[in-house]
């Protein structure tokens, strides 16, 4: 009998994803996607769940994973995303960064899971 090998999927380290590069990346995966600002908590928290492998911490230890709702506070309206969205004048990049490492995580780990071939470009 084949037993299928889980996957470990490796968070990605907080310097990497607040780096020009990697965030720049991530965000405009975020904007493209076609998922409501409303919908993400859900979209994440079925991540979570529906994840069948493991996921660890950048130095290779078990990572608990958040309640989805804890990580974004009680934003329901996910005003957050709305803010973390909006373009410079020229639309090319972010207006502005956000710091929340956590939130910023769960976006990745959502596109290392769901849309690998996506996430592929982020370091690229």
């Amino acid at each position: 009998m084949y037993m299928r090998t889980k996957p470990t999927i490796a968070l990605t380290h907080p310097s990497i994803l607040l780096s020009e590069h990697y965030y720049r990346r991530l965000w405009l995966a975020v904007r493209n996607i076609k998922i409501t600002r409303r919908d993400w908590l859900d979209e994440m928290a079925d991540m979570i769940r529906d994840f069948d492998g493991k996921i660890v911490t950048p130095d290779g230890h078990q990572y608990e994973l958040p309640l989805v709702d804890d990580v974004f506070g009680n934003d329901f309206d996910m005003r957050w995303l709305g803010y973390y969205l909006i373009p410079n004048e020229a639309g090319d990049h972010p207006r502005s960064r956000s710091r929340k490492i956590e939130r910023l995580q769960l976006l990745d780990l959502y596109f290392r899971i769901k849309h690998p071939e996506v996430a592929e470009n982020f370091r690229a």
